[in-house]
């Protein structure tokens, strides 16, 4: 039950940002940047699809525990990836900030998931 909560929790943060795949005008409110750059428009838009597809394979993970490995590696992969690049940069402010903190939130939940998933018998 627990490793299944801990699963859901990965599947709500990385949900989270989906609204700019669908409605562009969020990226002002999500990531503090103006939609007028159609390139970062793009890569953007990209990424909320990206980030949903790694939530939903968190939210079937929450009930296969066939599919728990999978959903480790792509969440800790997207989660690790992105505090990695944070520090490298010098941790910016504003809402790069935010989506770190969210990230780092996640980091007990994927600890606990990976440790119920693969060290405990």
């Amino acid at each position: 039950m627990w490793t299944a909560l801990a699963f859901g929790l990965m599947a709500v943060i990385h949900f989270l940002p989906i609204a700019p795949a669908f409605v562009p005008g969020t990226l002002t409110q999500l990531y503090g940047i103006a939609p007028g750059d159609d390139a970062l428009l793009v890569l953007l838009r990209h990424r909320a699809v990206l980030l949903a597809l790694v939530g939903a394979l968190c939210l079937w993970a929450a009930w296969s525990i066939p599919v728990r490995p999978a959903a480790l590696v792509a969440a800790a992969v997207n989660i690790v990836a992105f505090l990695g690049y944070y520090a490298l940069y010098g941790t910016p402010s504003g809402a790069l900030r935010t989506i770190a903190i969210f990230d780092l939130v996640a980091l007990p939940p994927l600890a606990f998931a990976a440790w119920s998933t693969l060290a405990r018998p």
